[in-house]
Parts: structure tokens; C-alpha cells; sequence
């Protein structure tokens, strides 16, 4: 399946090492390619470990090395289909927060690809990210 290469001008820059435009755009690219490939071992480098994991952006703190998270949550068609849950839920979770996170347009952009069913999912990286939460797909109306 042809997937599509997402630019570093598709993102916003966050200010900070972690979440340089260019970096989030070479994560989303590496993580669909990966996903799309069936989780390959030898393919789960170090970055695409740090960016799924010790950031928490996506809540998979891992308390062990890179080999023990491949093990944890991708080495069987189970593990994989949970963790792929688990990541979409997390995208979804934190594109209703109040307040969006450094890496809400990656998120946008992972529900896009991932489940094109959801609400978050229609909006663009740059919307996402300075979207307040009264103005997302679905908030409750206050008044």
C-alpha cells in the first residue's frame, strides 16, 4: 500500500529539540512505513523507540530497553494489535484536551491514517494543534 510522505511544513515547530517540525515529520513517516511493513525488528530503531516511548506523548512509558519494549508490545499479532489500539486511543484521548500537546498535530495526522473514522481525524496537523477544545469535532456544548 503507497503510503503518503508527510513534510516537515505540515508541522508545527514546538520550541523544543523533541519537536522540531523536521523531526515529528521523519517520525510520522517511519511509524506508518513501519506499521505498514508489519513491525519489522530489525526496522524499530532507536529514534522511532525514544519518539513511541520515553516522550509519553503517546502513554507508553517504557521502564525497559528497546528490545524489552519490542517484546512488550510488538512481537505478536496480539501485542501489535493492542499497542496500535492503544496508540489511536491516545491520539484521540489527548485531541480533546483543553490544551494541545506539543505533538497534537502528529497525533492529527496518526488518526488520519490510522482510523480516518474519527472527528479529530478531519482536522489538518496546523488546525489540530491550535484548536481550542470548545471548537473540536464533537466537544459538548456549554451553554
Amino acid at each position: 500500500m503507497p503510503l503518503p510522505r508527510y513534510r516537515a511544513e505540515m508541522f508545527m515547530d514546538s520550541g523544543w529539540p523533541s519537536g522540531t517540525a523536521e523531526r515529528k515529520a521523519r517520525f510520522v513517516n517511519t511509524l506508518l512505513r513501519f506499521i505498514a511493513d508489519d513491525y519489522p525488528r530489525e526496522r524499530f530503531t532507536e529514534p522511532l523507540y525514544q519518539a513511541v516511548s520515553n516522550h509519553g506523548y503517546f502513554g507508553f512509558i517504557a521502564h525497559y530497553d528497546i528490545h524489552g519494549f519490542y517484546d512488550e508490545q510488538l512481537s505478536t499479532p496480539d501485542r501489535r494489535t493492542r499497542f496500535l489500539e492503544d496508540l489511536i486511543d491516545a491520539c484521540e484521548r489527548d485531541a480533546g484536551t483543553v490544551r494541545p500537546d506539543l505533538w497534537t498535530d502528529v497525533k492529527a495526522v496518526l488518526l488520519q491514517r490510522l482510523r480516518p473514522s474519527s472527528p479529530w481525524a478531519e482536522l489538518s496537523p496546523v488546525e489540530a494543534f491550535g484548536v481550542s477544545a470548545s471548537t473540536r469535532p464533537g466537544a459538548p456544548t456549554l451553554f
